[in-house]
């Protein structure tokens, strides 16, 4: 087994995760696996008469990898590795990597979202409670 999965988006809001889950590692005697998924949207560089910059991938990525090593430091001894996904459907790339890996669980913090802003945006944490193998620890924000 691999451990644990902890999926940030690098938000300060999915970090509040950490302290918990480098706890929880050294508890269980476990390695951590810090995630992020590189969200590939679709990119519609003209809308009409305007134009944009279509966003340089390999660059974002690079920039994602850098920030998710400096997470990764934050977890010390117990992060075994970072890796960014790239995948257009997050929640199905945590749930096929943990299940690669064999984790022994995905860590993830929560947004709170509810009502319009949960519709809109939608929750990963839902959907990877829904379709993962693996149990899965969830983090959610201080009432």
């Amino acid at each position: 087994m691999s451990g644990i999965i902890l999926s940030t988006d690098l938000s300060a809001e999915s970090q509040r995760a950490f302290g918990p889950v480098r706890e929880l590692a050294e508890r269980l005697d476990r390695k951590v696996t810090l995630v992020a998924v590189l969200e590939d949207l679709p990119f519609e560089p003209a809308a009409g008469s305007l134009m944009a910059v279509y966003p340089d991938r390999t660059q974002l990525k690079a920039d994602w990898e850098k920030q998710l090593a400096k997470l990764g430091e934050q977890l010390g001894d117990v992060c075994q590795r970072t890796v960014v996904l790239d995948a257009a459907d997050v929640p199905a790339a945590i749930c096929k990597f943990a299940e690669q890996e064999q984790a022994d669980y995905i860590a993830m913090a929560t947004h709170g979202r509810s009502g319009l802003r949960r519709l809109l945006l939608g929750s990963v944490a839902e959907v990877v409670v829904r379709h993962a193998h693996v149990p899965v620890v969830l983090y959610p924000p201080p009432e």
